[in-house]
């Protein structure tokens, strides 16, 4: 099998030679080219390049054609600072009052010329990685993508407390993020991603209750993977498991779950709808040494079965993870095999 043909018959579900693995590396395209984040985010021509010597060292399943999700909020009119030792941060709010939502245009990702960056990268991936390796696009969710442009306490009101506003605006907001959302999935399709993730962190049970992912998270959920026209990942960012059972329905092809989430449980309440990728604590790979990542690694392959991408918990895997580890995650995936019973686990750790 080639590293494509493993995630695909690992998606359906099916038998591979081993367990894909796509750990999440973004930010250490600008370690392999030798240059500050800053300038490798700040205007990301360079990202397929960072990808492709990335997938040179390392050896895994896929490839990211993304800089980070947080460029999603450029197009409406948000700003983002730079880091030298992580990720861009937002730096301003698009919606400062809900009255502000009647008049909020609905901007063109695509032509943005930051996000442009972005496509022009999938479209270099795919030159050189399309039928053998998993092009990887993402997006901030339709749920989500209002706290990123008016903040999680606004947001959260917005749908909890302020029913006023919420009946006048709510409607309107919620159509223009999930067609700017549909639109700026379709581009990275079109520009050859084969997977589109997106993150809705604000659906997780670590924000809401059930009775309000019910009525407002899950039928946005649906919506946009039934219409995104292409394969989903959905990644809840938070804690999924308390809302695993009815995640089962969403067309998504992939579910990715973070270390909070134990996979054998997942898999039970999600039965065989879909594909599981994680679950390996991202914040913890910068301590753990080389044998321990190894041994968490196996560990999480053997839980969860068939069906398993393994990878870390999102977002990303620090940019100050040592290269051993990275290389140990990978490893783990290449002498593992899921029907590896505990013991020997146990005796790889010691």
């Amino acid at each position: 099998m080639n590293p494509l043909e493993r995630i695909v018959t690992a998606v359906g579900l099916g038998e591979v030679d081993r367990t894909p693995v796509l750990p999440v590396l973004l930010q250490q395209g600008s370690t392999m080219l030798g240059v500050p984040l800053t300038e490798y985010f700040g205007e990301p021509a360079r990202l397929a390049e960072g990808q492709h010597r990335l997938v040179d060292r390392y050896g895994h399943d896929g490839v990211f054609a993304i800089p980070h999700v947080v460029q999603d909020t450029l197009p409406w009119g948000a700003g983002l600072d730079f880091h030298d030792d992580g990720a861009p941060s937002v730096n301003r709010m698009v919606i400062n009052r809900y009255e502000d939502i009647a008049d909020l245009p609905r901007p063109n990702a695509a032509s943005h010329p930051y996000l442009r960056h972005t496509l022009a990268a999938a479209r270099a991936l795919a030159q050189r990685h399309k039928g053998d390796r998993l092009i990887v696009g993402a997006i901030i969710g339709p749920f989500s993508l209002p706290s990123m442009l008016m903040g999680m306490g606004k947001s959260l009101g917005l749908l909890v407390r302020h029913r006023d506003a919420y009946n006048r605006f709510y409607p309107t907001l919620r159509e223009r993020m999930m067609e700017y959302c549909l639109d700026w999935a379709k581009a990275q399709y079109e520009a050859g991603c084969d997977i589109v993730v997106v993150a809705e962190g604000m659906a997780s049970a670590s924000l809401l209750t059930e009775e309000t992912f019910l009525r407002e998270a899950l039928p946005v959920l649906k919506e946009f993977a039934a219409r995104a026209g292409g394969l989903v990942g959905l990644e809840m960012v938070g804690d999924a498991l308390p809302f695993a059972k009815h995640l089962r329905d969403v067309p998504c092809a992939v579910l990715l779950v973070g270390s909070h989430d134990p996979v054998d449980q997942m898999r039970r309440h999600i039965g065989a709808s879909k594909a599981l990728m994680g679950n390996l604590n991202n914040i913890k790979l910068l301590r753990w040494d080389a044998d321990r990542v190894e041994f968490e690694a196996r560990r999480a392959i053997h839980r969860a079965g068939r069906g398993f991408i393994l990878s870390n918990q999102g977002p990303e895997v620090p940019l100050a993870t040592p290269p051993e580890n990275i290389d140990a995650l990978i490893r783990a995936a290449t002498r593992a095999t899921a029907s590896q019973p505990p013991a020997k686990l146990a005796a790889a750790r010691h």
